[in-house]
């Protein structure tokens, strides 16, 4: 009986450290686009003002993330309540401009500023751009000053270019041999972009003491451009191309789809959630968490109307009014927006029928019965 306790004991203190380490899964926000009045979306949704193309929330999802939308058009308070809740922001690609009034690249610039902020205050928050949010990162950050020229650079599926240095970097340190050789020597990123940057223009205008450039790559007519960066002080990276599209877009017979593209795009999400389970921000309570959460939209197949999105979550300009749903129990929890006791609901028979209580009471009633007998 006495060995029987011990191991019920040890038993007890493993589940008890289990409970403390919980499950990282941050809660990443991806800044939805505006539509086009008289696109695709236009013509076969009403009232559809912006979205998110889903392969995004896949993305990231397939790197054990969750995600929230964040909207467009929003004043600033809206977007730093936002920013103190969530553990990281994904500027996605898309195709609008960047004068565009009330739309991505306001509502980018609210969140890139305010990524500063935190991080100036000691609150880690990592900022991923994927194209056009490459794009939006190096614009916004240089002042709105237009560094990029013309390239043609849509549907190419290329190697990487890495630069000499490019270990030094915080996003490719811990890259293991095998996968950049996969990089190097296959087709494992796409592009669909007709703007880029060039080193040449980073040294011109001195964006290379506030940028560190560790690919490059060629358009299809030769031209030299910039496919990844990062900040050199901030938690901030771009990719020019699509990490994404290999793992979760079909619409294109240019998009490989092969092991090693598909290992590539696994790479860039894997670090970025990673970097993002570095925050410890979280939502106040598990019900404005659970009202926040993309699960609260559906996505549309919207590739059969002739999108180059497989699926998009299109949204109205009344869609952050939430329906009401039942109050969540056990709010105000860890960072994965759980309780923070490790509970788990058991029965004991006995008494006026059944009783609730935790796991871990349970186990500890046991011990003590066990001892007495």
């Amino acid at each position: 009986m006495q060995k029987f306790s011990i191991s019920l004991l040890i038993f007890i203190g493993a589940l008890l450290a289990a409970s403390e380490a919980g499950i990282s899964s941050p809660i990443i926000g991806v800044l939805t686009q505006e539509v086009y009045v008289d696109g695709l979306i236009s013509r076969h949704f009403d009232n559809k003002t912006s979205y998110i193309a889903a392969s995004y929330v896949k993305y990231l999802e397939g790197a054990g993330a969750r995600v929230v939308p964040i909207w467009i058009g929003r004043n600033r308070s809206y977007y730093d309540d936002l920013m103190r809740k969530i553990n990281g922001v994904l500027l996605p690609g898309g195709a609008t401009w960047f004068n565009q009034s009330n739309g991505y690249a306001d509502a980018g610039e609210h969140l890139i500023h305010l990524a500063i902020e935190l991080n100036d205050q000691g609150v880690f928050m990592p900022v991923w751009g994927t194209c056009l949010g490459m794009e939006l990162l190096v614009y916004k950050l240089a002042n709105e000053t237009e560094h990029r020229i013309n390239c043609e650079a849509t549907g190419m599926a290329v190697p990487m270019e890495f630069k000499e240095d490019y270990k030094k970097s915080r996003l490719f340190a811990s890259i293991t041999d095998d996968v950049v050789d996969t990089m190097v020597k296959e087709n494992v990123t796409y592009h669909w972009h007709q703007f880029c940057y060039t080193e040449k223009d980073f040294e011109r205008d001195l964006l290379n003491e506030t940028w560190r450039v560790m690919s490059l790559n060629h358009d299809w007519n030769g031209v030299e451009f910039i496919s990844t960066v990062e900040h050199i002080k901030y938690p901030f990276y771009g990719v020019q191309f699509h990490p994404e599209k290999p793992l979760y877009e079909f619409t294109k017979t240019s998009i490989p789809h092969t092991a090693a593209a598909v290992l590539s795009g696994q790479f860039f999400a894997d670090f970025f959630v990673s970097e993002a389970r570095e925050s410890n921000q979280s939502f106040s309570n598990a019900t404005e968490q659970a009202r926040t959460l993309i699960y609260n939209y559906k996505p549309e197949y919207t590739s059969i109307l002739g999108s180059s999105y497989i699926q998009q979550y299109l949204f109205t300009n009344v869609e952050m009014e939430i329906p009401e749903i039942p109050e969540i129990p056990d709010e105000g929890g860890n960072n994965d927006g759980g309780s923070s006791g490790g509970y788990i609901p058991i029965v004991v028979p006995g008494g006026d029928g059944s009783t609730t209580m935790p796991l871990l009471s349970g186990l500890l009633l046991t011990l003590v019965l066990l001892s007495i007998n």
